[in-house]
């Protein structure tokens, strides 16, 4: 990968990490059961990404759960367990560390940004309802982010020539329909679970909105 790509992303993944630092509600995750719950998806995912697949060497996939990390806990707090995620990633797997920003740009934040993008306009521009939330903002945005990540990913490592032509197709672009309806499913079925048991767990989720209305 040239160096040019790997510093962009780089900058690019330090700066969004500043600004959810900076901007952070941590008064969400003071009491312990919140910290629980944090800590608890945190190793979940982790463990998921660990369930990786792959054709040829260099394109692996799995899936994110970033749409999840960002329901439940905004955006900032999902940022910040994906850095964590895909540092762990990192040390496990073959993937080098000068990769960690361009991974956490492909991986965290565009999976989350769209994420909190579709939600801010299904929530100004679609009524507010309980479907609508777990459908579009669980079950489609979860399948789209992983489709824009593996997009991403695929685009850059075309462009920068890092594979042999006719590979990044056939070995990794033709398996994100199957990740989309994986994706989508994970995100959506467990967001429709804790909604059911636990809405307050999830920090996006307004009770006067969704149920009340």
């Amino acid at each position: 990968m040239p160096s040019s790509y790997l510093w962009a992303g780089a900058l690019f993944g330090l700066l969004m990490m500043v600004v959810a630092l900076l901007t952070a509600p941590w008064s969400k995750i003071r009491d312990s059961e919140a910290q629980h719950i944090y800590f608890g998806t945190l190793v979940a995912l982790t463990l998921l990404w660990v369930l990786k697949g792959g054709i040829q060497d260099g394109l692996s996939f799995h899936l994110l759960g970033m749409t999840l990390l960002c329901l439940m806990f905004e955006w900032q707090f999902a940022l910040l367990a994906a850095s964590i995620i895909i540092a762990i990633n990192t040390y496990l797997g073959p993937a080098g560390w000068e990769a960690l920003g361009l991974n956490f740009v492909f991986m965290g934040v565009l999976p989350v940004l769209l994420t909190r993008v579709s939600l801010y306009i299904c929530q100004r521009r679609l009524p507010h309802n309980y479907f609508i939330y777990v459908l579009v903002n669980a079950f489609l945005t979860g399948a789209l982010s992983i489709l824009l990540a593996g997009m991403a990913s695929a685009g850059v490592q075309y462009f920068s020539g890092v594979h042999p032509d006719g590979t990044i197709g056939p070995n990794f672009v033709y398996i994100l329909p199957l990740l989309m309806f994986g994706e989508g499913f994970i995100n959506g079925g467990v967001i429709t679970l804790v909604v059911a048991y636990r809405p307050q767990w999830i920090a996006t989720f307004y009770d006067r909105w969704y149920l009340k209305s």
